[in-house]
């Protein structure tokens, strides 16, 4: 295993999520900023760690979440990962920095969000990622043109899951990030983390490779 990598191992999904949740509760606390900048992903494993940090942060008006990757889509598609985040942190006093479909490319779209978020973050401070079956992080997704992006902090892939078009935060981004935090729970996910962790050929294993601490929690014993 790498020794950049560093296991919070836990004993079931809701423990995983509370670990994470006070991980960066205490981050928050220790750099007492001003402002202080998380990136959420979508799907089913974070929304249990969302739901805390919406009660626990003792003052969300300077939390500025934005959004990891997208299904290029509209927001009130049942897919979209705005409309979750959304969902769980509109109305709490936090800053959200929508990600914008507007029907034209994806290209198009990826760039205004690109240029949104240079424009209201100085510094990424925190990002949530899941770890897909193939080893996949935020839409980076193995064989993709993304992965060969290293100029762009976000950019459009085609991928044809779900929506033929994602748009995603690249590793040049991701690689900036203060901390990085893989949530990786759950049974399907055993064989990935036993490859992630052995040094494996996946996404996640290229941004590990980029940076010089990654944290994982998970549930699985390693």
């Amino acid at each position: 295993m790498s020794e950049s990598i560093i296991v919070y191992k836990a004993n079931d999904h809701l423990e995983a999520s509370s670990c994470l949740s006070n991980l960066i509760i205490d981050d928050i606390k220790s750099l007492n900023k001003n402002s202080y900048s998380i990136g959420l992903s979508g799907g089913n494993t974070p929304k249990v760690t969302y739901s805390l940090l919406k009660n626990d942060i003792t003052n969300l008006s300077k939390i500025i979440f934005w959004t990891v990757d997208e299904r290029w889509v509209p927001i009130e598609d049942e897919n979209s990962n705005q409309n979750l985040i959304n969902g769980f942190f509109q109305n709490t006093g936090a800053t959200i920095l929508d990600f914008e479909y507007t029907n034209t490319t994806a290209d198009h779209d990826a760039n205004l969000y690109s240029e949104k978020l240079a424009k209201n973050i100085t510094q990424f401070d925190t990002v949530i990622l899941g770890v897909g079956e193939d080893g996949h992080i935020a839409s980076l997704f193995p064989g993709t043109t993304a992965l060969e992006d290293t100029h762009d902090i976000y950019t459009s892939n085609e991928v044809d899951i779900v929506s033929k078009w994602r748009v995603t935060a690249t590793y040049k981004l991701l690689t900036s990030v203060h901390k990085v935090y893989l949530l990786v729970t759950g049974e399907n996910k055993k064989n990935i983390l036993s490859e992630i962790l052995n040094n494996g050929n996946t996404p996640a294993n290229d941004l590990i490779d980029k940076r010089s601490e990654t944290f994982i929690i998970t549930d699985q014993s390693i």
